[in-house]
């Protein structure tokens, strides 16, 4: 059973790691990007993902002024537009944490995610009161109408003049000026509504994505994860080897896994940060690496392909493997590469194209690590812009470059050493029968069934014949996890 424990401060071991000075080594192999080049903006995993600021929760605060909350406003609508033509929720981010204006910088971040969670909730509820379909409007106006419709229906100040605001700063916004009148007569409707009365929360969910998921996992399934989203996902934290737990209220998993009792915590204020005391990372994520390298103990060498940012690198350095991390993408292998540095850590950092690396390299590894681009749908708790971002066009494109990469992958390995597949996606076409398939195909290749801790709870609910299956409703009475899968295979000694 999954025994959550608070860990009292005399308990804790004090930390003897002594940080030596990184020095990275970097090659750069320029090659045709290809396979790796698609993981930009597909939802991996984040070593040490970056933390809210935390601020005034809501724009009434008195300490703003009038001009600060329209800037607000108008700085909500321009990143909502950057999601909605394709930039990165962790980019978005950035831009927020380094906007240098006094500006209610938490409220931005409370109504543009939950904007983005609830767009479809928020669509068919705006539907009733509009003349035309909702989702025959143009973007922009769609942006405002979530954004302003999720502040109200949210906001603790006086809802009439949360709507107001909304009104007036659409005068000030060239295309949306002639928007006003029709966004004042619907927002007026939107105050007399409850979160209450919004539509069931499965329609969060595109219709595309609901169907896949009812295939795979049923009704009854689909709906506890389309619920889900609705909340604010948990911060789990990993404790490098000796370090200790930097917040005296979390929730102790194992002596290295730790989940905060307050998922707002800005991480970088806690304890060891700057000295490298812990990542960020989701209970899930960290399992592909932990269960892989307990099936082979006596491993020395390990490749982690699609590396950046670097959680999973940082977990096979911790356990004292010499790696080589690899990733095409220049600006998260530098990510990468300042992860480390924080951490005082040592790996061969490769930019190159995963599918380009058989004529760069003939080295075989002990451990190869693949966690290969994917839809990321066991991620959209933390990352909604998937639900307005994501097509099911991309997923057929996606398991095509899965098999190849896993293909090129496998070829890395040393006899007897394991390979590690893991993708944080909830469809079963990129996990069990992408595993399937694989071993369908590599004859000399078997699978190996990992032992699951105990705080993972029911293993049956978890093992497939093919890996470890975890979907966001598991260990749900805890908050719950990502959504992974994760295979493993065994080359067979010649």
């Amino acid at each position: 059973m999954f025994a959550f424990t608070r860990r009292s401060k005399d308990a804790i071991i004090a930390s003897n790691l002594v940080l030596k000075k990184n020095k990275i080594r970097i090659i750069t192999w320029l090659s045709r990007p290809t396979a790796c080049a698609v993981s930009i903006n597909l939802g991996q995993s984040h070593a040490c993902s970056h933390r809210w600021l935390q601020d005034e929760p809501h724009v009434t605060n008195p300490n703003y002024s009038a001009k600060q909350r329209d800037d607000a406003r108008r700085l909500s609508l321009q990143l909502l537009d950057k999601i909605r033509n394709g930039a990165a929720l962790d980019d978005v981010v950035e831009m927020l944490a380094w906007h240098d204006q006094p500006i209610p910088k938490s409220y931005v971040r409370h109504i543009l995610m939950g904007a983005m969670r609830q767009s479809g909730q928020l669509a068919r509820m705006l539907n009733r009161h509009l003349s035309k379909p909702f989702d025959k409007a143009s973007s922009d106006i769609q942006d405002i109408f979530l954004l302003a419709s999720f502040d109200i229906l949210n906001t603790t100040a006086p809802k009439p003049s949360v709507a107001h605001a909304w009104v007036e700063t659409s005068k000030t916004i060239g295309n949306l000026k002639r928007a006003a009148n029709l966004l004042n007569a619907v927002l007026r409707k939107v105050v007399a509504e409850t979160p209450e009365e919004l539509p069931n929360p499965i329609h969060n969910l595109p219709f595309w994505l609901r169907k896949r998921l009812i295939a795979d996992w049923g009704q009854p399934r689909m709906e506890k994860i389309a619920a889900m989203l609705l909340e604010v996902p948990p911060t789990d934290l990993r404790l490098m080897k000796g370090q200790e737990n930097p917040a005296k209220d979390a929730h102790v998993v194992t002596d290295q896994l730790i989940r905060l009792a307050d998922a707002s915590i800005d991480v970088r204020d806690l304890k060891g940060f700057d000295k490298g005391g812990f990542i960020v990372q989701n209970l899930a994520a960290g399992l592909p690496v932990d269960l892989g390298l307990a099936l082979h103990p006596t491993a020395k060498t390990a490749i982690d392909l699609c590396a950046a940012p670097g959680g999973k690198t940082i977990q096979l350095l911790d356990h004292g493997l010499e790696v080589t991390a690899v990733d095409y993408n220049t600006r998260r292998l530098t990510k990468l590469e300042q992860n480390l540095t924080r951490l005082g850590l040592d790996a061969r950092t490769i930019r190159a194209d995963v599918l380009q690396l058989q004529q760069n390299t003939d080295e075989s590894y002990d451990v190869v690590l693949l966690d290969a681009p994917c839809t990321a749908t066991g991620t959209i708790r933390r990352h909604p812009d998937l639900l307005i971002q994501k097509h099911e066009s991309q997923l057929e494109e996606l398991v095509e470059i899965q098999k190849k990469m896993l293909d090129r992958a496998c070829q890395l390995l040393a006899p007897g050493g394991i390979l590690i597949y893991a993708v944080c996606s909830l469809f079963k076409m990129e996990g069990e029968d992408q595993a399937k398939s694989f071993l369908e195909r590599h004859e000399d290749f078997e699978f190996v069934a990992p032992t699951l801790p105990v705080w993972l709870g029911d293993k049956e609910a978890i093992e497939t014949h093919e890996g470890v299956r975890i979907l966001p409703d598991h260990l749900l009475e805890h908050g719950g996890m990502d959504g992974f899968f994760m295979g493993y295979f065994k080359r067979k000694k010649r």
